[in-house]
This record gives structure tokens, C-alpha cells and sequence, in this order.
């Protein structure tokens, strides 16, 4: 049965003021926080931009970084020793479950085994703890692999609580620091499903890119949707995601929503402002080290460089676009400059010479 999403408020929610704006989590390198390890999914397109991420993830986390590992299926054409010697490579064929896994599944279900990888990545992250070495910290940074920070940034603070991503808004609504929730939302509706008592707190997604997983949370959620469901978590998450949508559940807006919810002394929330170009995969287009270069001298906290297949095809899926932008940008499926700014959401076409600053 669905969870009945939380209908549209009378009155919009203005954007919450950030409550991670000290300089304790964000540009500012006194004082001691917490060591993080941190997981780095990387499919092969984006392999031409991961040295970027690593890059950006060592010289900007305010965090002592203990481990950064690499979820791949093949190591990039060169080693990472001249990286960093805690930059190691996992083979993704090693997870549980792995990507043929996924798909076998999803076969067996009657649902299209095209979207496997999108699926195997999203289990890979909330089951990241599982191809940790013991004794690793209690707090992982993940990061897309087509994504860089800019700026120094803290993602555990000095108390313990670590720091999440307000996101996008859960509707896209432009040139606003109001929202609201919308009627409908696959991603909150697939997790009403899997975990009993899920509901989002705000009107913001936590999908940025990056979360902060709390092994403390992380495993609640897995042992809830066991306990619901009566099966592996994999598959509750499989069973539970919308067959009728390319991405029919978000591991970041499971995350986020329940932690806020179920376990506030553990988490704090942030506005990053960042820019992200989204187009279809293929020859040409945009990269991440060519928007990064683009955004020098701004006042951006991270950007992405993103390539998806069935580009327009999602676009046309994506029901947290309102329907008049999303008969726009599927019109023609050009590549876009999407920007985040306290909260703020403007989209523009990205064309070279891309500028940022």
C-alpha cells in the first residue's frame, strides 16, 4: 500500500535557514573534527573526471580523510599512487549484491533490467559499511564520481552530528526560496513503502550529489525494511521502487528524510550552493574537469558534470519536474546549467565557453 505523502502545506515552506552557516563546518580549518572514510561510485563514463573528484575531495575536507575508496569495475588507465596512498580501488563485481545481481532480479520481477546499474549504485552506497575494512570510521562521505567540491567544507562537525545536504527542491520551482511538497513523488512514495512511518520533513530532496551516511542510521533503515518486508534489504528496496519510472527510488531522499525524522541529534542540514550541467552520454559535451576550471573565482561550493543515458527519456519521467519546464527542456534535450543558491533553483542551457563565476 502507499504511503500517503504529505499533502502541500497552506502555506509554503520558505527555504530553513541553514543551521551548518558557522565557520566551524565550512571554510575554516581550526579545531579538531571527526575522521570520515569516503566511497567514490565511478561507472566508466566517469572515469575521465574522477582524479577531479579525489582531487577535491582530499584538499577540501576539513575532516580528516582515513580512506577513499574507489567503486569501479576497472581501475582508470593510470594508478592512483601519485593521489594519495589512501586512495584504494574495489572491484564492484566484489558488492552484495552486484550489478548482475540487480539485474537478474529485476528480470525475475518483470520489470526492465535496463536500469540495473542506476539501482546497483544506489545499493552500493547505502550499503557501503559492508565493503568498509573494520575499524573504519562511523561517518562515510559518499560522492558521485562526476562531482567536486570547491570550497573547504565539514561533513561531521566537532558535536558528532554530520552534516546533510538540503538538496534540490523536492519540486522544481524556479527563481524561489519558497517551496512546497508536491502531490506526488516517486521517491517519497518508495520509501513510504519501504520503511513503515517514513515521511519527509521538508520540502527539500537531500539528492546533491554527496550524503554523509551515520553507520548508526544507516543500519536502522536496513533492519526496518528487513523487519517490514520479511526479505534481504536489496530487495525490499527493488520490490518497493516504481516500476513505471527510470529512477524509481532515491537512496538520497530515503536518507535524508529519515534521519531528519528519526534521528535528529545525529544530523544537521546545509544549503550547498553549487551548479551542476546535466546531458545526454555520448562524444563531446561537457566535463568535469572543464566546469570545475569554469567555476575558479566563484563563490560556488561544488559542481557536477553529469552524462545520463535516455537522457530525455528521464527528463520526461522526472515528476518533481513541473509539467510546463519539463515540456520544455524535453522539446529539445540540450545540455543544462542547473544552479542551487540557498535554496534557489535557476536552469539555463549550458553552451560553451561555459562561465561560471
Amino acid at each position: 500500500m502507499l504511503c500517503q505523502v504529505q499533502q502541500p502545506l497552506a502555506t509554503p515552506l520558505a527555504y530553513p535557514a541553514s543551521e551548518a552557516a558557522d565557520e566551524r563546518l565550512m571554510g575554516h580549518r581550526g579545531g579538531e573534527l571527526p575522521p570520515i572514510s569516503v566511497v567514490i561510485l565511478a561507472a566508466e563514463k566517469d572515469m575521465a573526471g574522477l582524479d577531479v573528484c579525489i582531487r577535491g575531495v582530499l584538499a577540501r575536507s576539513l575532516n580528516p580523510v582515513e580512506l577513499v575508496q574507489v567503486v569501479a569495475q576497472r581501475l582508470p588507465a593510470r594508478s592512483f599512487d601519485d593521489l594519495d596512498s589512501r586512495v584504494v580501488w574495489f572491484d564492484e563485481r566484489s558488492c552484495a549484491p552486484s550489478s548482475r545481481d540487480v539485474r537478474e532480479y529485476l528480470r525475475g520481477l518483470g520489470r526492465d533490467p535496463s536500469t540495473a546499474s542506476w539501482y546497483f549504485q544506489q545499493l552500493a552506497k547505502l550499503q557501503c559499511f559492508d565493503a568498509l575494512p573494520a575499524g573504519t570510521p562511523e561517518h562515510v562521505l559518499v560522492v558521485d564520481a562526476d562531482f567536486v567540491f570547491l570550497r573547504d567544507m565539514a561533513f561531521v562537525d566537532g558535536q558528532g552530528p554530520s552534516v546533510l545536504p538540503y538538496g534540490y527542491p523536492l519540486s522544481w520551482r524556479l527563481n524561489t526560496r519558497v517551496h512546497r511538497l508536491p502531490d506526488h513523488h516517486t521517491a517519497l512514495e518508495a520509501a513510504g513503502r519501504l520503511i513503515p512511518g517514513w515521511l519527509p520533513v521538508d520540502a527539500y530532496s537531500g539528492m546533491q550529489h554527496h550524503m554523509v551516511f551515520d553507520r548508526t542510521i544507516l543500519g536502522e533503515i536496513i533492519q526496518r525494511a528487513q523487519k517490514a518486508h520479511g526479505i534481504p534489504f536489496w530487495q525490499a528496496f527493488l520490490r518497493t521502487a516504481d516500476p513505471c519510472k527510470w529512477t524509481g527510488a532515491s537512496e538520497y531522499v530515503l536518507y535524508r528524510h529519515f534521519a531528519a525524522r528519526f534521528f535528529p541529534e545525529r544530523v544537521r542540514h546545509r544549503h550547498v550552493d553549487a551548479v551542476d550541467v546535466i546531458q545526454a552520454q555520448g562524444h563531446g559535451g561537457f566535463v568535469l574537469p572543464e566546469v570545475a576550471a569554469a567555476a575558479e573565482g566563484s563563490s560556488l561550493h561544488a559542481v557536477g558534470c553529469h552524462r545520463f543515458l535516455h537522457y530525455a527519456e528521464r527528463l520526461a519521467t522526472m515528476d518533481y519536474i513541473p509539467a510546463d519546464l519539463r515540456r520544455t527542456v524535453c522539446a529539445e534535450p540540450t545540455p543544462l546549467q542547473l544552479r542551487l543558491d540557498g535554496g534557489l533553483l535557476t536552469i539555463r542551457n549550458a553552451v560553451p565557453p561555459l562561465t561560471l563565476a
